[in-house]
């Protein structure tokens, strides 16, 4: 039987082949049994038996009575025997100031003078506290609103620089990507000297072209790049305003809490005046001035940790506005601002809706897919076109010009690229599922901004509008009643009920000013997911520069600030006869 060229051709090609597919596809399937069998090891395995300790068996303490088992000191009395309660009661010497002498009130005699400098001796007065005043009073003040600093750290920022070049480089890589390759152009001489001759001379032209509308995809996954840096840059503009709100109103609480301060340790060097007097009229116990002597300088403490945070506070938002220089100016609006109510559906289909996680991770699938059409399309080859036109001179008496032309393409046989084509349906479905995690994630993060704003929003209403008068009343009618039982021995308000309600007092004004800060901080994390460009798009009437302030509190019911209060819990009763001078 005999073959024909044709049939003898396409036989080899077969034979040639077959081997060579067949080892492929098997060294394709023995790849991925080794994988399978990879990922079966990392599934979870039964924890050792001996992992969890076995409780140790404790025997049980045998109980002994202390009448008859107990045994007896060979003296028979006990380690504190012959020492009285005041020996027994004394300081160690390791704790700080234990050293300080006992307090002895000297007995008031004859000489008016010698008793009241043993008394200024004994209870040394309170120095006025530091100017805590935040800028100079002599000098103009400069007002700046929320809105004026939002503007400077816009245009200062370099955050904002980074992200608009961002921009650019994803614009750059598009249209990149789209581009044409560039064809080869050169001189070719084949053959040169075979004859004792130049042979072959002339130039060529190579170009690559692509096929299957590969270019334009590619710049398609780019052009979503360029989307989502769109995105990337609102994204970082709300991040630094956000920054400057939360510094903004962390000022604001500071300088709150400076006035609250500065009242406080008004009152407490007041009250510590008074026990110093009562003292001095032999109607107070010794250890009582010093008591409120603690108070008040534990007062002035949290005075200069006002006045720091505030300091510290402006320095982060000079930082944040990459202003170093910018000198210390006095803020228009104030942290007892009516606070919007925000609903929370609304605020969720808004978030889920407009927040640039959310539409990036949208735009997301839109990418992959992208990515899974130009893995699809790799392997259809691209064509190579090669030309040269020359010119003959093999035969020195004929010169002839020539050309050649080739035309070439890959032929997908063993790279079909499977494996990225696999990879990107992979990216696809992890794509698909980002939308979902991140609106989930969105969600969980409204939930707990949402929480804490309504908790704080309504602690600053109780804590200022009903706890706050209520331990003032309680404060001031312990204070006076414990007075008017100057001339009596009435044991019903004590000394230490009188340091308790000021401590009360006081702790609830540091709650107070606690909650203020994270009603602010809440309010601004939820803006943030609102992501608004000014927070009067929230209602939250906030005063413009050289705006006329307004009374900002609901003044109903008799409402009064803190300060008032404050000033209010002075007791009017003193002791009669002349103050000591201080």
């Amino acid at each position: 039987m005999k073959l024909t060229f044709k049939a003898r051709w396409s036989w080899m090609v077969a034979l040639l082949s077959a081997p060579i597919a067949t080892s492929g596809c098997a060294t394709n399937r023995s790849d991925l049994a080794e994988m399978r069998a990879v990922t079966t090891q990392v599934e979870a395995r039964a924890v050792p038996a001996d992992l969890v300790k076995k409780s140790a068996v404790v025997a049980a303490p045998q109980i002994v009575q202390a009448s008859a088992e107990q045994e007896e000191s060979p003296t028979g009395k006990t380690p504190a025997a012959g020492k009285s309660l005041k020996q027994r009661v004394e300081m160690p010497a390791a704790l700080p100031g234990s050293e300080v002498p006992r307090l002895r009130v000297p007995a008031k005699k004859d000489d008016e003078k010698a008793y009241e400098a043993a008394i200024q001796k004994l209870y040394p007065s309170l120095s006025d506290p530091p100017s805590m005043a935040i800028v100079d009073p002599n000098l103009p003040t400069r007002k700046l609103t929320l809105f004026e600093l939002e503007q400077t750290a816009l245009s200062n920022s370099p955050l904002i620089a980074q992200a608009q070049a961002d921009i650019v480089t994803q614009e750059g890589l598009a249209i990149q990507a789209g581009t044409t390759p560039n064809p080869v152009i050169g001189y070719e001489a084949d053959t040169v000297g075979s004859s004792q001759t130049r042979n072959y001379q002339g130039v060529f032209v190579t170009q690559l072209i692509k096929t299957a509308g590969k270019l334009q995809v590619q710049q398609a996954i780019h052009n979503v790049d360029v989307i989502n840096a769109q995105l990337a840059l609102r994204q970082t503009r709300i991040d630094l305003l956000t920054q400057v709100r939360r510094q903004y109103f962390a000022l604001l609480v500071a300088r709150e809490s400076i006035r609250i301060n500065e009242a406080i340790v008004k009152f407490s060097h007041e009250l510590y005046r008074i026990q110093v007097d009562r003292v001095f009229y032999e109607g107070s116990a010794p250890y009582e001035p010093s008591q409120l002597r603690s108070l008040a300088v534990a007062a002035r403490g949290q005075l200069v940790n006002a006045r720091n945070n505030y300091l510290a506070a402006w320095k982060q938002l000079t930082a944040t506005l990459n202003a170093p220089d910018l000198e210390l100016a006095e803020l228009v609006d104030s942290p007892s601002l009516v606070v919007p109510q925000l609903d929370y559906d609304a605020t969720v289909s808004h978030v889920l809706s407009n927040h640039t996680q959310a539409r990036i991770a949208r735009n997301m699938p839109a990418r992959a897919r992208l990515e899974l059409r130009l893995a699809e399309i790799t392997p259809i080859p691209d064509i190579t076109f090669y030309g040269a036109v020359q010119r003959d001179f093999t035969l020195p008496t004929l010169f002839r010009t020539t050309y050649n032309t080739q035309i070439g393409m890959p032929i997908p046989i063993f790279d079909q690229n499977k494996g990225h084509i696999l990879s990107a349906k992979g990216n696809l479905v992890r794509a698909t599922q980002e939308s979902t995690r991140v609106e989930n994630d969105l969600r969980s993060r409204i939930a707990e901004a949402f929480g804490r704003f309504e908790t704080n929003r309504y602690l600053v209403g109780t804590q200022r509008d009903q706890i706050l008068p209520d331990l003032v009343r309680t404060y001031r009618g312990t204070y006076e009643r414990y007075l008017a039982q100057w001339d009596q021995n009435s044991p019903e308000v004590g000394f230490m009920d009188v340091v308790f309600a000021q401590q009360n007092l006081a702790t609830a004004i540091g709650t107070y000013l606690t909650s203020l800060t994270d009603q602010w901080a809440a309010f601004v994390d939820l803006a943030a997911l609102l992501q608004v460009d000014s927070l009067q798009e929230l209602q939250l009437q906030l005063l413009d520069q050289g705006a006329a302030p307004e009374p900002v509190e609901d003044r109903r019911e008799g409402r009064k600030d803190i300060s008032e209060i404050l000033s209010e819990a002075l007791p009017t009763v003193k002791p009669e006869g002349a103050a000591v001078p201080r």
